[in-house]
């Protein structure tokens, strides 16, 4: 079995909107949609993680459906499938929320931010950076906001804080040191360096039908129903604690209110046990929501689940489907790029494989 990626792709800006850890490779998931579903088709992704899966879906002209447990997740993929039309729309939003901005950045008290914080940034880049936080959440405004989050933290001068990694929060400060560096660790404008983001991000937008249904769901996967039962499933679960999801992304979870991190990696990286016991009620739920001959596409990584008879993680994903009465069509295997990864550690997971079933 083979999956064969279209050669004139074009990734959407918007797929980049902010780092995320795990995510799946665009074209790969535009193959996916193109190969196992229609027009008609709904596209769900019960794990969707940042929305590559939705997105695509979107663009695709497909209907679409995602859920993630983690409120950064799913900030990313509200503002991926509910931006403004254009950019002006966006930049005349923007201007109409400083103002209001410039008053409660005067009420932000430094002391209510975590001394961890604080380290990575000006006093005064900070105060204005928990002000437009609070101006965003409060408005819903998910699409500026995940805007905010994504140049938060970076040594590149169009990001806000002192000279730090992209993906995960950890300072530089060693590398480029202040004495030698003083631009580094100058106050940085918030507004100004938004706006810069808005310009990127809408220099590659696509041509997308605003009157396609769609859904992103914070929510634990089990617990969301009313999925359309013409349905294709793709999406890749968080497994067995390989990331950490809301480590890496903790000081962008403190600024939206969700301070907990540990428990949230907790929650959605998993041990082995609880990894299958989730994974069978994801298949007895997708069991009873698909119809017959709808396609199910698992992402997993191809990593030794049962040292003791030998079994691979997808081999095992493979048998609780067919508990399901899923038929595996097929595995393709899906190499990590690891010079791609937003957070560059080792790890023993080299390769995916990409499992396709069919309800029978």
């Amino acid at each position: 079995m083979k999956l064969d990626l279209p050669e004139d792709y074009k990734k959407s800006a918007l797929h980049s909107i902010a780092p995320y850890v795990g995510k799946l490779r665009a074209d790969v998931v535009h193959s996916l949609i193109a190969k196992y579903s229609d027009e008609y088709t709904t596209i769900f992704d019960p794990f969707c993680g940042s929305g590559t899966v939705p997105l695509e879906a979107w663009i695709m002209g497909r209907k679409t459906v995602g859920v993630d447990l983690s409120y950064y997740a799913y900030v990313l993929s509200m503002a991926k499938l509910f931006h403004y039309t254009n950019f002006d729309v966006a930049k005349e939003q923007l201007s109409k929320y400083e103002l209001t901005v410039k008053e409660k950045t005067c009420n932000v008290k430094e002391r209510s931010i975590p001394d961890w914080i604080r380290e990575f940034f000006h006093p005064d880049t900070l105060r204005e950076i928990a002000a437009w936080t609070e101006v965003l959440v409060n408005n819903n405004d998910y699409f500026i906001l995940a805007c905010l989050l994504s140049i938060l933290h970076h040594q590149r001068p169009g990001f806000l804080s002192y000279p730090s990694s992209n993906g995960a929060p950890y300072l530089r400060d060693t590398k480029y040191p202040k004495a030698d560096y003083p631009e580094m660790y100058e106050y940085r404008n918030v507004h100004e360096r938004l706006l810069k983001k808005l310009v990127r991000t809408y220099s590659e937008m696509p041509e997308l039908c605003r009157s396609i249904e769609r859904e992103i769901h914070y929510s634990d996967t089990l617990e969301v129903s009313n999925i359309p039962e013409n349905t294709t499933i793709i999406t890749s679960p968080p497994y067995m604690k390989s990331l950490t999801y809301a480590r890496d992304n903790r000081m962008r979870l403190w600024f939206l209110g969700h301070p907990n991190w540990e428990e949230l990696d907790t929650r959605i990286s998993v041990g082995k046990e609880a990894f299958m016991r989730l994974m069978k009620g994801c298949f007895k739920q997708w069991s009873e929501i698909q119809r017959k001959d709808s396609y199910c596409i698992v992402v997993v990584g191809d990593i030794l689940f049962d040292r003791k008879h030998k079994k691979a993680l997808p081999d095992m994903i493979c048998e609780l489907a067919k508990e399901r009465q899923y038929a595996a069509i097929g595995v393709v295997d899906y190499p990590i790029n690891q010079k791609r990864k937003s957070v560059k550690i080792e790890s023993k997971i080299k390769t995916e494989k990409i499992c396709v079933f069919r309800r029978s």
